[in-house]
């Protein structure tokens, strides 16, 4: 079809339909969604058949940049990308360089780089849950594993990426994204019953355990009695998260109280047990990750369960 036939019928689609997606009067419902995707898009080519190639090349980063922003509330751009066949400038300069950021292997940040010749251009990451970063290389953190598209603008060049996470092969050497610590890995060997275990950190975020029916990992739940290190550190690589505290004696019945009732806010994957000679208060152990609290806020140990349940071994 060439570019005249093309132009007569985006033409058509555009009488039919921009009064309504230009006045916003159509609805997000499954089918009218559709509608109101197709006339964005048609808009869009229509708009490209109008110019120029000259004045193509100026155009087109705002277009998409309009048509993403737009996929981003509900329209589902990727299923729609077709409707631009054509009209993408070639990427064959931009590369993107994507690794590992975070404590463990098991991590779901990733380190997204733009690879290119020509630095001196703005970069856009448009990533699937609706955020967008800014810069040449960005941090982002998915929320579960699994493969997601990324889509990176850089001047008036372009490239849809695939992310698998977690990231194989050699991680980033930045900071954790979240601020947490990381802990050097001490293994995850089964010793037998009894056998007390020597971690290099106290206490540990991984290393050797206890394996065996009853015994560990133990059920998730609060134990106001100390549990052994030696058991819970198999939970953690289930995928658990382990919360410790310490109160220096007899904890007060509010603090016991709130413990309780954030255990009950999550469950699933989550021990809350005392540690005696904890540094601080309050410590939210993941596999060879952790974070302290000087004061207990749910909330904060609940983000960092949130964040680090199932980044383990057997996660």
């Amino acid at each position: 079809m060439n570019r005249d036939i093309l132009r007569r019928e985006h033409a058509l689609q555009i009488r039919r339909c921009a009064p309504s997606c230009e006045r916003g009067t159509l609805k997000l419902s499954p089918v009218r969604r559709n509608i109101r995707c197709t006339c964005l898009h048609a808009m869009t080519r229509e708009y490209l058949s109008r110019h120029s190639t000259t004045r193509r090349t100026r155009s087109l980063r705002f277009v998409l940049l309009a048509a993403l922003v737009w996929s981003n509330v509900g329209c589902g751009l990727p299923g729609y990308t077709s409707l631009l066949d054509g009209f993408l400038l070639p990427t064959s300069q931009l590369e993107v360089q994507i690794k590992r950021r975070g404590c463990s292997e098991f991590s779901k940040s990733a380190v997204l780089t733009a690879v290119t010749p020509n630095t001196d251009r703005s970069f856009q990451w448009y990533f699937t849950d609706g955020t967008v970063e800014v810069g040449q290389s960005v941090v982002h953190s998915f929320n579960n594993r699994g493969e997601y598209q990324v889509t990176l603008f850089a001047g008036s060049e372009s490239r849809v990426i695939r992310v698998s996470i977690p990231v194989l092969g050699e991680p980033d050497d930045g900071p954790d994204p979240f601020g947490d610590t990381c802990i050097p890995p001490e293994g995850e060997q089964h010793i037998p019953q009894g056998t007390p275990a020597s971690y290099r950190s106290k206490p540990p975020a991984s290393g050797p355990h206890y394996s065996g029916a009853g015994l560990a990992p133990i059920a998730p739940g609060f134990y106001e009695q100390p549990v052994q290190p030696e058991v819970w550190v198999h939970n953690l690589e289930h995928g658990n998260v382990v919360v410790l505290f310490d109160c220096q004696g007899d904890c007060p019945s509010d603090f016991l109280d709130g413990l309780r009732a954030f255990f009950y806010s999550r469950q699933a994957k989550l021990v809350v047990t005392r540690y005696p000679g904890l540094p601080v208060p309050i410590m939210a152990v993941g596999w060879q990750v952790q974070r302290g609290f000087n004061v207990f806020n749910a909330e904060e140990p609940r983000a960092f369960y949130d964040r680090r349940v199932g980044e383990a071994p057997e996660g």
